[in-house]
């Protein structure tokens, strides 16, 4: 299984890629949003983390952009910001979940396996 991480926040990224990487997923981990959703044009992933606040291209801005693109492609939106109108907006806009930082990598995991069943590989 592919994800994509893609948080401004190098040692969130890293954290979380080092956390996937070790439970036996492929990552490819970006700080920039714009580089992200070229990405996603030219390879296939399984899933997509990622954060909100973003210079750029904001996370609610590249959720948008994909599912127009790949409406089936999960989304897990992380973010410090937890004001409801964000959230419902995620979800809105086919976020397929939202964790809160600062993120228990535990959690994370879980919610990963959520949205990826082990039996989907």
């Amino acid at each position: 299984m592919k994800i994509i991480v893609v948080d401004d926040d190098v040692i969130m990224l890293q954290a979380i890629k080092t956390m996937l990487a070790k439970n036996g997923y492929k990552v490819f981990a970006t700080t920039d949003a714009q580089d992200a959703l070229d990405t996603i044009m030219e390879e296939d992933f399984d899933l997509i983390i990622s954060d909100i606040m973003m210079p750029y291209l904001s996370g609610i801005e590249l959720l948008s952009a994909i599912k127009r693109t790949n409406p089936k492609l999960p989304i897990i939106i992380i973010s410090a910001l937890d004001q409801q109108e964000v959230i419902l907006t995620a979800f809105k806009e086919g976020a397929a979940d939202f964790v809160k930082k600062p993120i228990n990598l535990s959690e994370l995991l879980l919610r990963v396996r959520k949205v990826l069943p082990i039996d989907a590989e």
